[in-house]
């Protein structure tokens, strides 16, 4: 017999270790649509609202929540149960602002937000040309931004506004910056840039030292 599409829950124990989800708790679990960041690395918005947030206790109290409206994700107005969130990602719950960050160990949690959710900080990715000559940037949050701008560099962290998607900051990817590694094996590890390799940097904090992938780091 044919399948007919992809399965719309997958089981629990294969749910990325980038995720704090109860172990004993569920047999299956909510899978996300594709959307703007690695499936390994994201969870349905069904997910963070219930068991990462806690804000409600169940299934039927998360899609009460969404398709009434009241959560947005980076200023837009989310009533996709399975949209998924990932790193940097900005919430806004009935006027509560929350912003998805990585722990020391790489999990994916839900911080507390002061910011006035205008701005995003996000790392390019790859650059190329767009017809007139202006530069198009490949942004880790999936979107594509087009500018006059041209020294921005891959690996730097440009501070997008969002309602015109405009870049207002350039912050670049050098010696000195503090990173934080978003992907990979440390993700989570925090550090200053001391030394920048053509595929790898070397970090530094409280005295110690560590490597990071370049592509994996994300300038704060």
């Amino acid at each position: 017999m044919a399948r007919h599409g992809e399965s719309k829950h997958f089981k629990r124990s294969v749910v990325t270790k980038s995720v704090v989800i109860p172990r004993k708790k569920y047999t299956y679990y909510v899978r996300s649509l594709p959307g703007k960041h690695r499936s390994s690395e994201g969870i349905a918005l069904l997910g963070i609202l219930r068991d990462l947030m806690k804000i409600v206790n169940n299934c039927k109290e998360a899609r009460y929540l969404i398709r009434g409206g009241n959560v947005k994700v980076d200023g837009k107005t989310i009533k996709e149960e399975k949209y998924i969130v990932g790193f940097g990602d900005m919430l806004n719950v009935k006027g509560d602002k929350f912003i998805a960050h990585l722990d020391a160990k790489g999990k994916l949690i839900i911080k507390k937000d002061e910011s006035d959710q205008k701005s995003k900080k996000l790392k390019v990715l790859s650059k190329g040309k767009a017809n007139g000559g202006k530069t198009v940037l490949r942004l880790n949050d999936g979107r594509n931004v087009i500018t006059d701008r041209e020294n921005i560099q891959i690996g730097d962290t440009v501070v997008l506004d969002l309602p015109t998607n405009q870049i207002q900051e350039v912050l670049p990817f050098e010696q000195g910056r503090q990173v934080i590694v978003f992907r990979g094996k440390n993700a989570g590890l925090t550090g200053k840039i001391t030394k920048i390799d053509e595929e790898s940097v070397e970090l530094e904090k409280d005295g110690q030292a560590f490597r990071a992938s370049a592509a994996s780091c994300f300038v704060l």
